[in-house]
């Protein structure tokens, strides 16, 4: 599937029948993220309509993602093509209830522990010097090298978070988001979104999930059928390449 295009919503169109009968035949990992690709719009149209709609609990948009995308996933595994029915018909009651069953949870966890803390928490851990040194600098005992790549690393994830690649929903604007609206900070996110899309395809589909769409490293683990710690490590790779595809090229045309 084509990194750069947002997959239409409709549910049985040429596109959709292919995946589905790829995924029927296979039953594999690859074949079945790539159907679950294809309805991530439809799963952040379920989180944006559900949250324009919130009451008082104080749960951020990406919370509302991630149970969407989570019951999209489940929704994929039980889903049979051949019967017929629309999977958006399908599909969507499915995301619809596991975000108000998630709610449900939050609200008792919410004042506790948060997504947004464990994504970070995640990031943090997965950005700091590995233990067995095997990056040049750190192996040379660099600690100024070590804490400029967590920096730099820092910085990126914070980028990629606002950087709009899958048009995140904002019910309402803030005082970040008029802040970060400058030109100059546009053109670098649109600039890393270019550049996200450049990235080899197992990185790309971890930035993918995990910032736009909110997944954390246990879910994508899941998907991919891989370790939590291998993740971790994929995720530091891809933000290693967009640093140093960055400082090679510059600003890129965000149109690639």
């Amino acid at each position: 599937m084509v990194a750069t295009a947002e997959p239409p919503l409709a549910g049985h169109d040429a596109e959709a029948a292919r995946l589905w009968a790829e995924f029927a035949r296979a039953r594999g990992v690859d074949a079945r993220n790539r159907v679950i690709e294809y309805y991530l719009p439809l799963a952040r149209t379920v989180a944006a309509t559900l949250y324009a709609r919130r009451g008082g609990l104080a749960v951020e948009f990406q919370d509302y993602l991630q149970l969407a995308t989570l019951g999209l996933i489940e929704a994929v595994e039980r889903f049979d093509p051949s019967l017929g029915h629309a999977f958006a018909t399908f599909a969507t009651p499915r995301m619809r209830g596991s975000i108000l069953n998630g709610l449900e949870a939050l609200s008792e966890q919410y004042t506790q522990i948060g997504l947004r803390k464990r994504l970070e928490e995640e990031r943090l851990q997965s950005l700091r010097p590995a233990a067995d040194g095997s990056a040049g600098r750190r192996a040379r005992g660099d600690l100024l090298g070590s804490l400029a790549d967590l920096a730099v690393g820092l910085a990126l994830s914070r980028l990629l978070e606002g950087s709009g690649m899958m048009a995140a929903h904002e019910a309402e604007p803030s005082y970040r988001q008029e802040f970060y609206e400058r030109d100059e900070l546009r053109q670098l996110r649109a600039s890393l979104a270019a550049l996200v899309r450049a990235l080899p395809d197992q990185e790309r589909r971890v930035v993918w999930y995990h910032y736009y769409h909110g997944l954390g490293f246990t879910e994508i683990a899941t998907l991919f059928d891989l370790s939590k710690g291998r993740i971790s490590q994929i995720h530091r790779q891809a933000l290693q390449l967009l640093h140093e595809a960055h400082a090679s090229v510059g600003r890129v045309d965000a149109r690639l």
